[in-house]
């Protein structure tokens, strides 16, 4: 008679339920990752159904979570193999920290002015003024350009 499946833990990353069951394949334990392929095709389902599960048979439980009780997987070390000149700083709302915001065209005064009285152009400016509105609280701030 097959012996019924128990859920011993459960994962938000398919790599740390994949590095679980390794642990516990390596220590003679049969061990199976369930919901894996709901969450590589569409990772929020994955979280919406309570992440990934880590299931072994039922006469194994108390071994299982005894190899895994100072299971934790290592940090990846995010800035190690990168140097800090290819890391790109991104913007956000410096008010709510949101990434949805956007440039605020406008026009230079200045330039439309010299346009309709004919003026050569000027040499353009060293500092360039960019003004942001954030979509999520709408709040406006300027950024100087260097």
């Amino acid at each position: 008679m097959l012996e019924e499946l128990i859920t011993i833990t459960k994962f938000l990353s398919l790599g740390e339920a994949k590095l679980a069951q390794g642990k516990l394949v390596s220590a003679g334990i049969v061990a199976f990752v369930c919901d894996e392929n709901m969450h590589a095709m569409n990772w929020h389902m994955g979280m919406a159904l309570g992440g990934i599960r880590l299931q072994v048979p039922d006469s194994q439980v108390v071994r299982a979570l005894e190899v895994l009780d100072d299971f934790e997987p290592e940090p990846a070390d995010v800035g190690a193999e990168y140097d800090d000149e290819e890391l790109e700083e991104v913007a956000c709302c410096p008010e709510c920290e949101s990434l949805e915001i956007r440039e605020v065209a406008s026009p230079n005064p200045r330039q439309i002015t010299l346009w309709s009285a004919a003026i050569p152009f000027p040499e353009p400016p060293t500092q360039v003024t960019r003004r942001w509105r954030c979509l999520a609280c709408g709040y406006r701030w300027r950024e100087a350009d260097e």
